[in-house]
């Protein structure tokens, strides 16, 4: 595929349209420090993002078993119609609100992770078979040895499910925030790389972006791996 790539930006012969690859590896080479710095920056931000987000998710999804029905139906609501608002709105407040630091860009990515984390998470939780349920009336079960014995066991295929689009979310918030405002970060390199018009920069800081999503993602698909060994979607790949 890259090689591809390299024989189609060579044929096409505008660099400004699509770099090769080799032109984008020359770019690291050269502005290594640069770009390190920048992943740094980037890579903080999204994984205290998704940390604070998901945790905040998960506890949400747990509160919302514990609440009487009609105030979890009518607080749900309100989650999911801030969910259909468009984030882009929300992040220029959180810059508006936190600043151009580092701050603003963690609530934008934790913002994306809650709610790519809090809807199924929750849906999950209230979709638990009606005869395990009975099970726990039958011991007389407290609210926490539900929710820790029986809720959080069967969905968890489906939170790491929700954490694995939660990290792509992070990575777009961090992203997201760093193009409506910051002086360092991968988003900020490519705003400021766009206008100076070095495409190539651009699709390195894009590269990397990605970089950084696998790298999350293949922790939080490790974490599945450790923790689900039992499930169908672990027994099926060996």
């Amino acid at each position: 595929m890259t090689g591809l790539w390299e024989i189609a930006s060579r044929l096409y012969g505008q660099p400004y349209l699509l770099p090769a690859p080799s032109a984008i590896a020359r770019e690291m080479i050269e502005s290594w420090q640069l770009v390190l710095s920048y992943v740094a920056i980037t890579g903080q931000e999204i994984i205290l993002g998704f940390l604070f987000g998901a945790a905040a998710a998960l506890l949400g999804a747990m509160l919302f078993l514990w609440l009487p029905r009609a105030i979890e139906d009518f607080l749900f609501r309100i989650v999911v119609t801030l969910n259909s608002t468009p984030f882009v709105a929300l992040a220029s407040l959180a810059v508006v609100w936190f600043g151009l630091g580092l701050t603003s860009k963690i609530a934008i990515a934790g913002m994306y992770t809650f709610f790519a984390v809090l809807y199924t998470t929750h849906k999950e939780f209230v979709s638990v078979e009606t005869i395990r349920e009975q099970l726990m009336d039958v011991y007389s079960a407290t609210w926490w040895q539900r929710v820790l014995l029986l809720k959080i066991p069967s969905a968890l295929p489906i939170i790491f499910v929700s954490l694995k689009g939660g990290v792509m979310a992070a990575v777009n918030g961090a992203i997201v925030g760093e193009l409506f405002g910051a002086f360092e970060g991968l988003g900020y390199m490519i705003l400021d790389s766009r206008y100076v018009g070095n495409t190539v920069r651009v699709f390195l800081a894009a590269v990397f972006c990605t970089l950084i999503g696998w790298a999350l993602l293949g922790i939080v698909t490790l974490a599945e791996r450790v923790m689900l060994p039992w499930h169908v979607s672990m027994t099926e790949r060996r």
